[in-house]
């Protein structure tokens, strides 16, 4: 209880720097040094902790939902120009692009469907569609069917 009431930081740093605390317990009063004092940094879940000496950052790691779909369409976007140039597709080529088996992301592609038509020529984006030559690909651990096709 003594130790636990007294500035963790100051306390860590000044045993670090090789000094001596004194606490007192009852009539006692016990040195605490590097030699019977364990001091670790232990995070707080949800955040990164990195530092030295004095001075030190914390990050929060919580991803947000709107974090997790910007990177869900980053993901799609490599995927679909990734499946162009695989299909020897010209740079200025205009594509339909067919999406299918995955509600969750369809919804992210549905809300960002007007960046994803710009960043790789889609005029029409199709969901469910027959295809027989969809890709199975995976988003961040999700499964989605994609297609794309050049509009002649």
């Amino acid at each position: 209880q003594e130790i636990a009431s007294k500035n963790q930081m100051e306390l860590a740093l000044k045993i670090q720097k090789g000094e001596v605390e004194q606490i007192q317990i009852g009539e006692e009063t016990i040195e605490l040094n590097s030699e019977n004092l364990l001091i670790t940094m232990q995070g707080k879940e949800g955040f990164a902790f990195a530092g030295e000496g004095e001075i030190g950052v914390v990050l929060d790691t919580t991803i947000s939902q709107e974090l997790k779909e910007e990177g869900q369409l980053r993901e799609i976007l490599s995927k679909i120009q990734n499946m162009r140039k695989d299909s020897g597709f010209e740079v200025l080529d205009r594509i339909n692009l067919y999406v299918a088996g995955n509600e969750m992301l369809e919804e992210v592609i549905k809300k960002f469907a007007s960046q994803i038509q710009r960043d790789t020529l889609a005029n029409n984006i199709f969901y469910n569609e027959e295809r027989a030559n969809y890709t199975d690909t995976t988003i961040n651990g999700e499964k989605l069917q994609l297609d794309v096709e050049v509009i002649k």
